[in-house]
């Protein structure tokens, strides 16, 4: 989950999303789920029962997703609700779901985040590399989630992030520098534990000069 990442600090330019073709439309929708999220009052129960529908046994997966995401969510209401509480003690829901490939995994979280409906990103962590190595960057999980919130960096703030295959990413013992392994860990412990991420893309040189210019 990505409740505990900041993508609005940093921002130098507004990240590369389509317009919709009705902005009013499109701005009513997403203060509908910033309304949602805002008086989120799931029990775990009907967060099981919802995923049930979807995916069928994985009863134990359901059960720990269901209690973390309602802990995570319940804890961003009150935060709304008293901004005070914000900078208590609180350790952010992170899940590690464990399990062969056919089993639902993905599909679990995809369908917990359309409960919800927050933007939702998933992505493979074998491609992505230390920064300013060729491949992935771990900061461009948080750039698409804000992509996918139509750019609304507000709502992508509730968002979910899914990383798959992280079990390809173990230390290499070779050697030569490692520049897919443990420093891609490292990176993705800063992203899971909070961060302040720069939404403007190191690779994306012409919003840097817009960005400048600006």
């Amino acid at each position: 989950m990505g409740g505990g990442v900041n993508p609005e600090s940093g921002a130098t330019a507004k990240t590369g999303s389509p317009d919709p073709e009705d902005p009013a439309e499109d701005d009513d929708e997403r203060a509908e789920i910033l309304r949602s999220i805002q008086g989120f009052n799931l029990k775990p129960k009907e967060i099981r029962d919802y995923l049930d529908r979807f995916v069928i046994q994985q009863r134990e997966a359901k059960k720990v997703i269901s209690v973390a995401i309602c802990d995570h969510y319940n804890h961003v209401r009150r935060c709304l609700e008293n901004p005070e509480i914000k900078d208590r003690d609180y350790a952010k829901q992170n899940i590690i779901v464990l399990g062969p490939t056919g089993v639902g995994k993905t599909y679990l979280m995809r369908n917990v985040a359309k409960l919800i409906g927050v933007p939702f990103v998933k992505a493979d962590a074998t491609k992505f590399s230390e920064t300013g190595y060729v491949g992935g960057d771990v900061d461009d999980l948080v750039r698409d989630l804000v992509k996918n919130a139509n750019g609304d960096e507000k709502l992508a703030q509730y968002g979910i992030i899914y990383i798959d295959e992280i079990d390809k990413i173990a230390n290499k013992t070779e050697g030569g520098k490692d520049v897919s392994g443990r420093g891609v860990q490292i990176n993705l412990l800063k992203l899971m534990e909070e961060t302040d991420v720069n939404l403007q893309s190191q690779t994306d040189l012409l919003g840097q000069m817009q960005a400048m210019m600006d």
